[in-house]
């Protein structure tokens, strides 16, 4: 009985820190990993971290999530002469979390 109350314990003090902030949110870190692993940064910037030929400070607060969705998968049905590259197989926790992540970026 002990350790199941140790463990509701810790799974109440993880859900109050997660909303508060406290921990780190799985998904945001998950999005960062994906950024990085994509190589999202040889032509976007974060906070002047990249590359310049597409800053994305900002665009959690310009663009709606499904609308940031349809750039990473793909982006000339967003703008016809777009030269980012399409990521149409990008899995789908992947692209959530990517997603989550740069609608972070206000």
């Amino acid at each position: 009985m002990k350790s199941s109350t140790v463990f509701l314990g810790v799974g109440v003090l993880a859900v109050i820190g997660a909303v508060v902030g406290f921990l780190p949110d799985a998904e945001l870190d998950h999005g960062k990993e994906v950024y990085s692993m994509q190589k999202c940064a040889l032509c976007h910037s974060v906070a002047g971290i990249g590359g310049n030929k597409s800053p994305l400070d900002g665009v959690g607060s310009k663009l709606k999530s499904e609308e940031i969705k349809k750039w990473i998968r793909t982006p000339k049905a967003m703008k016809a002469d777009s030269t980012m590259k399409a990521y149409p197989n990008l899995p789908e926790r992947d692209l959530d979390d990517l997603t989550a992540y740069l609608m972070t970026l206000k």
